[in-house]
């Protein structure tokens, strides 16, 4: 039992140690094709692996990144953006209907936007994507 609880108590502080880190505020907006890009899913992964922080942009494309439950922003590092439109909607019928990908996949699955998070600095990244 004793060998349970210290494994526990092993893991438990190791996962706290990435929550523990400075988070920098970090915020935008999306547009695609000049126009505001509402409820689409922002993701930022970190390059070097670890927990991504996510949001969800708002009626006119804004977003406000969030790292967990009570922390906003991100750690300083370098992020891959993904930036995702399609979503799972109730129809009239009640059941769950996907909505088409607005969103090229050079922008989410094949992402090759990278912002660097800086610590101190405003963070501000503001994507304009375009359809293919």
């Amino acid at each position: 039992m004793k060998r349970l609880l210290y494994c526990f108590a092993l893991i438990l502080s190791t996962s706290l140690l990435g929550c523990n880190g400075n988070q920098e505020g970090v915020t935008g907006t999306v547009t695609l094709d000049g126009q505001p890009l509402p409820k689409a899913e922002v993701v930022f992964t970190p390059t070097e692996g670890g927990r991504p922080a996510t949001a969800m942009t708002d009626a006119s494309g804004k977003y406000d990144l969030v790292y967990t439950i009570d922390q906003t922003g991100a750690p300083p590092g370098e992020y891959v953006v993904r930036i995702r439109a399609a979503r799972t909607e109730t129809g009239e019928d009640g059941r769950d209907v996907m909505t088409p990908e607005s969103v090229p996949a050079k922008y989410n699955e094949q992402s090759q936007l990278i912002v660097e998070v800086q610590e101190g600095a405003s963070n501000q990244f503001d994507f304009d994507l375009e359809s293919e």
